[in-house]
C-alpha cells in the first residue's frame, strides 16, 4: 500500500513537472484524504494555488497547517503558514493577511536553529512582486547559505533566481544576470523540480530582462521557457518579454506578447491580471492611446508592479499633481532597485516641471544622477542626463542643458534605448535653435525618424518643430496592431480564438481547409507569432480590450 501510495504521488509530481498541474490535483486530492498525511494536502494546497483554485489551496493549506500544528511540527507548520501567505499575499490580494502569516512562519522558526524552512519563509514571496531590492537580496543570500547547508536544490533556485532579480534592479547587471543564468540552467538540467519554485525563477528572469532592456537574453531563454515552465507562467514571461522588446522600439512585436500576456493573465491570481493589463496600458499610453489605456488600470490598486503606468497615464492626462504623488509613493517602497527608481524619477522631474516646481524637479534629478553612478546600464545615465538638461533648460541655462544632452546620447551605443535617444534628440534641438538652428533641424529629423519607425506620437512634436523652421515635415498616423492583416485574416484569427481547426475555419468561411492553412501561417509570419496557441491568445486579447478583431476597432 505504501508503495502504491508514493508511486502515485511521484506520478503526480512528474506531471506538475510538465505543466499539467490539474491532472496532478485529480491524482493528490484523493491521496491526501487517503493517506491523513498533512505533506500531502500541502502539496494539493500548492497545486491548488498554481491552477488559480485559491478556494481549494486556502482549505488545503490550512488543514494542512493545522494537522503539522497538531502533530507538534512547527518546521512544517512553517512552510504551510508560508504558503499561505504567498496565497493571500499574490493570489487574495491581501496583504495585510498575507504578512501575518509570513510573520507567523517566521515565529514559529524563530527558536528552530538554520532549517532550509527558514530559507523558503524569508523567500515567502515571488521575487518580482518584493519592491525592496535590498530587502529581497538580504533575504536571498540567507536562503542560498541554508540551501548550500542543507543541499536543497529548490532553495538554491529560488535563492539565485531572487539575488539575480534583486541584483540587476540595483544596478549590478553582469553578477545578477550571472546567477539568473545558473538558476535557469538548474531547471534545465533537472536539479530543480518544484513547479511553484520554476514558475518564479523563469518570472523573475524575464522580469530581471525587462528591467535591463536584455532583449536578446530574453530572447534566447524564452523559448527554453515555454517549454519547460508550467502553463500559468506564460502570462508574467509573454508580458515582461513584450515589455522588453517596447523598450528597444519593437512595438509590433511588443504589443503581440503583451496581448498574449493580457489574455493568458485573465485566467490567472489577481495580481497577474493586474500587471499584464498594466503592461498593455504602459504601450498605448506611449502610443497616445490613453482612453484605451485607462480601462486596463485600476487606480484603486496599490502595487507597486503598476505604480509606472499608473504615474506615466497622470503624467500623459496632465493630471501632475496625481503622477507626482504615486511616483513618490512608489519611490519609497522602492530602495535599492536603481533601475525602477531611475523611471519613476524621470517621471517625477517631468511633473513637477510642468506644475512649475523647479526645486522639487532639481532635486528629483539629483537623485537620478547619483543612481547614474551605481548603476551598470547606460540608460541610467542617459535618463539622469535627460532630467538634468530639462530642468536646466527650465531655469533658462540652455548652455547647461545642451552639455546635459549631448552628454546622455554618447552613453547610449548603437540603436539602443530608441525612444530614450529620440527624447535627448528632441530636447536638443529645442535647447540648439536660437544659438544653432541648422544643428537643431538635424536633432529634430533625427528624432522624427526614430519617433516614426517607432510609431510614437511625439513624432508630431518633432514635426512641428522643424515646421516653425521652415522645413517640411509629414507625419503618419502610427499602424494598430491588427493592420497588417487582411479582412480575411482577421476573421480567421477571431475563429482560431475560438479554438477551431483548420478544417472548421474552412467549414465556417466557406473555404478550402488548404486555404485556411494558408491564411494561419500568413497570421502568424505577420504578427511574429509561432503557433495556433499564441495567435488564439493574441486574439482573445481583444474581447478583455473591448475591441473587435475582425473590424480592429472599439
Amino acid at each position: 500500500m505504501a508503495t502504491d501510495t508514493a508511486s502515485e504521488r511521484a506520478a503526480a509530481m512528474r506531471l506538475a513537472a510538465t505543466g499539467d498541474i490539474s491532472s496532478a490535483i485529480r491524482i493528490l486530492r484523493p491521496l491526501a484524504e487517503a493517506s491523513g498525511d498533512p505533506e500531502d494536502r500541502l502539496r494539493v494546497g500548492r497545486m491548488a494555488y498554481l491552477a488559480t483554485d485559491n478556494t481549494e489551496a486556502q482549505s488545503q493549506l490550512e488543514r494542512a497547517y493545522r494537522e503539522f500544528q497538531a502533530r507538534g511540527l512547527p518546521r512544517r507548520a512553517a512552510m504551510a503558514a508560508t504558503a499561505l501567505g504567498f496565497l493571500y499575499f499574490d493570489g487574495l490580494e491581501d496583504q495585510v493577511v498575507g504578512r501575518g502569516w509570513f510573520a507567523r512562519a517566521l515565529g514559529l522558526l524563530e527558536h528552530e536553529g538554520p532549517c532550509v524552512e527558514k530559507g523558503y519563509a524569508v523567500l515567502g514571496l515571488m521575487g518580482a512582486s518584493v519592491a525592496s531590492a535590498e530587502e529581497l537580496e538580504a533575504n536571498a543570500r540567507v536562503a542560498l547559505a541554508l540551501a548550500h547547508r542543507f543541499q536543497d536544490r529548490n532553495l538554491e533556485c529560488k535563492a539565485l533566481g531572487d539575488s539575480g532579480l534583486a541584483l540587476v534592479s540595483m544596478g549590478r547587471i553582469r553578477d545578477g544576470m550571472a546567477r539568473l543564468d545558473e538558476a535557469f540552467t538548474m531547471i534545465i538540467s533537472g536539479d530543480c523540480t518544484e513547479p511553484s519554485v520554476i514558475g518564479q525563477v523563469v518570472c523573475g528572469l524575464l522580469s530581471a530582462c525587462d528591467r535591463c532592456g536584455d532583449v536578446i537574453c530574453a530572447e534566447t531563454w524564452l523559448r527554453f521557457i515555454e517549454k519547460v515552465a508550467p502553463r500559468h507562467t506564460l502570462a508574467t514571461c509573454w508580458s515582461a518579454f513584450g515589455s522588453a522588446l517596447c523598450q528597444v522600439g519593437r512595438w509590433k512585436e511588443g504589443e503581440a506578447h503583451l496581448r498574449m500576456g493580457l489574455a493568458r493573465g485573465e485566467t490567472s491570481v489577481h495580481h497577474i491580471r493586474l500587471a499584464t493589463r498594466a503592461v498593455l496600458a504602459d504601450l498605448w499610453i506611449r502610443q497616445g492611446r490613453l482612453d484605451e489605456a485607462g480601462r486596463l488600470i485600476d487606480p484603486s490598486v496599490d502595487r507597486v508592479e503598476i505604480s509606472g503606468p499608473r504615474a506615466r497615464l497622470y503624467l500623459a492626462q496632465r493630471r501632475y499633481d496625481l503622477a507626482a504623488a504615486v511616483a513618490r509613493q512608489a519611490l519609497r517602497q522602492l530602495t535599492g532597485d536603481c533601475l525602477r527608481a531611475a523611471s519613476m524619477l524621470l517621471v517625477l522631474v517631468e511633473a513637477e516641471l510642468a506644475r512649475e516646481n523647479a526645486d522639487a524637479a532639481e532635486e528629483a534629478a539629483e537623485q537620478l544622477q547619483q543612481l547614474s553612478r551605481v548603476a551598470e546600464l547606460p540608460a541610467v545615465a542617459a535618463k539622469a542626463a535627460l532630467a538634468l538638461g530639462k530642468t536646466a533648460a527650465a531655469r533658462g541655462d540652455l548652455k547647461s542643458a545642451e552639455y546635459h544632452f549631448d552628454a546622455g546620447l554618447a552613453r547610449l551605443v548603437g540603436d539602443t534605448w530608441p525612444l530614450l535617444r529620440a527624447a535627448l534628440h528632441l530636447e536638443l534641438a529645442r535647447a540648439l535653435m536660437s544659438k544653432a538652428p541648422a544643428e537643431a533641424i538635424v536633432n529634430a529629423q533625427t528624432a522624427l525618424s526614430i519617433y516614426q519607425r517607432i510609431g510614437a506620437p511625439e513624432a508630431s512634436v518633432a514635426a512641428d518643430l522643424l515646421r516653425a523652421q521652415g522645413v517640411p515635415a509629414g507625419v503618419a498616423p502610427p499602424p494598430k496592431a491588427l493592420d497588417v492583416l487582411s479582412r480575411r485574416e482577421r476573421e480567421v484569427l477571431a475563429l482560431l480564438a475560438q479554438g477551431m481547426s483548420n478544417p472548421a475555419i474552412a467549414k465556417r468561411l466557406f473555404i478550402t481547409a488548404k486555404t485556411a492553412e494558408h491564411h494561419v501561417s500568413s497570421i502568424l509570419g505577420k504578427l511574429g507569432l509561432r503557433n495556433r496557441a499564441q495567435a488564439a491568445a493574441f486574439a482573445a486579447s481583444f474581447q478583455i480590450s473591448h475591441e473587435d478583431v475582425v473590424s480592429g476597432t472599439q
